[in-house]
């Protein structure tokens, strides 16, 4: 196959491959690459080149910033910042775009807090706040760490109040809700696990909290890390704090839904639902999650009860007729179920062909596995959640 036309996936394929062979290599030989990075580095460019030689530009660069990462994880040498800026200097040099040292600039600024540099760690990572949400949190335990205050107007700023330690940190998570940057940023280019970053962040979180408890920004935030990490407990601790201290806020109200879901919690489901409906009465989101939660449940009576509520408040006529759909197909009614397929083929018009696919998965209802029973009856209530929820606008804020 010529390999300038394979697709990026194919490519991909072959350098997480390549990538867990130098994984390796570097696990068995860290020591003698502390010693010679110029040879490393040179026989990572040689090898990629040739065993890979289609690689675009930006899996490259990716390529060796995971090599780099992975050195300087394993290194023992990695609390040593000469040593560790001459390997982020030799990894620099061999990418094929020069666009800035974002990622080595954070890695060194972590590196710096964990070896208590807090000064340094400052005036590394500051211009990156909106990078990822453990960057503000990293900079405000800096300043409680005790790094000393800044000089100049921002100093009088800071003195203003008996801890200007204490100021500064606030100022930093105030800063986290302000640029509100995305979370798990940091983990995608290959650095966001450090336990110590992690630790600080939780840390510092809870301090915001406490020091302003009337923000639901910070909950929001928490919430979104944990779920991200699959972190449970913390999420079911956030949002027991969050639906106290907020119990009118859609957003909480709605991860507390999916938290009972995961849990398989129906009562507590239908409890979050009525209090949705009671704040929300206007509104056709509570309505939607009864009619999910009763197709789950295949209540006849609740599913009813619910799509005439949803026919009141005009919900759209192709999210109505996959619902239906869900309802009878998890019902067991398969006249019904397969009535409703056509009626979806009516209702989408020439963009029915999602009535194709679930008619092909449907037909694994009837088998007698029943792993593939209860994968398919899964894709089918996926699959019509995320277009209902899609079309009906409905968002986490």
């Amino acid at each position: 196959m010529d390999q300038e036309c394979q697709p990026d996936a194919v490519i991909r394929l072959k350098l997480d491959q390549l990538k867990s062979d130098f994984f390796e290599y570097i696990e068995k030989n860290i020591d003698k690459i502390d010693t010679n990075i110029p040879v490393f580095y040179g026989q990572v460019i040689a090898t990629l080149e040739k065993a890979v030689p289609a690689v675009n530009d930006d899996l490259y660069d990716r390529f060796i910033d995971s090599i780099t990462l992975r050195v300087l994880e394993t290194s023992n040498m990695s609390g040593d910042l000469s040593h560790v800026q001459k390997l982020f200097d030799y990894a620099e040099r061999h990418k094929r775009k020069k666009t800035g040292k974002t990622l080595y600039d954070i890695v060194l600024g972590i590196n710096l807090i964990n070896t208590e540099k807090y000064t340094e760690a400052i005036e590394r990572l500051k211009k990156y706040r909106q990078a990822d949400v453990l960057i503000c949190p990293a900079l405000a335990y800096c300043y409680l760490a005790g790094a000393p205050m800044p000089a100049g107007p921002d100093a009088e700023n800071l003195s203003r109040g008996p801890a200007p330690d204490a100021l500064a940190a606030r100022e930093q998570m105030i800063e986290l809700v302000r640029l509100n940057p995305p979370v798990n940023r940091l983990r995608e280019m290959g650095i966001g696990d450090d336990p110590g970053m992690n630790r600080i962040f939780w840390f510092m979180l809870k301090k915001a909290m406490e020091w302003f408890p009337e923000k639901r920004e910070y909950l929001r935030v928490g919430i979104e890390k944990a779920s991200a990490e699959g972190r449970r407990d913390i999420r079911e601790e956030l949002l027991g704090l969050a639906t106290e201290r907020f119990f009118n806020d859609m957003y909480f109200l709605r991860e507390l839904y999916r938290l009972k879901l995961e849990n398989r919690d129906a009562p507590g489901v239908a409890g979050v639902v009525r209090q949705m409906t009671q704040q929300f009465p206007d509104e056709l989101e509570p309505v939607y999650y009864g009619m999910k939660l009763s197709i789950m449940t295949t209540h006849a009576d609740v599913y009813y009860k619910f799509r005439k509520l949803a026919l009141a408040k005009n919900i759209p006529r192709t999210a109505l007729a996959l619902l239906d759909f869900g309802f009878e197909m998890m019902s067991g009614r398969k006249s019904e179920a397969h009535a409703c397929l056509d009626e979806i083929k009516l209702v989408f018009g020439p963009h029915h062909y999602f009535a194709i696919l679930l008619d092909y998965v449907a037909h694994d209802l009837s088998s007698d596995d029943e792993k593939k029973v209860k994968q398919a009856k899964k894709a089918v209530i996926d699959s019509v959640d995320y277009y209902c929820l899609s079309v009906m606008k409905i968002q986490d804020a």
